[in-house]
């Protein structure tokens, strides 16, 4: 009797070690995704910003950077 109370323990004691780690595992997963999710979307704001940015800028601002920086010279 006392043979079975002690696999019986050790079994529960292994599953309970095995759901353990397969619980941390999904875990961490799930905040390398996560955090991956978040740079993705920062780099998306900043494409979006730069590109808010460059597509408000005017072809007479442009040209008028141009013109005070370089001439027919250079």
């Amino acid at each position: 009797m006392k043979k079975y109370l002690i696999i019986a323990v050790a079994v529960i004691v292994a599953g309970a070690c095995f759901f353990g780690m397969r619980i941390g595992r999904t875990k961490c997963e799930t905040n390398a995704l996560r955090a991956q999710s978040n740079e993705m979307l920062n780099i998306t704001n900043i494409k979006r910003n730069t590109d808010e940015v460059v597509f408000n800028t005017g072809i007479g601002d442009i040209r008028r950077v141009l013109r005070a920086k370089y001439t027919i010279a250079d």
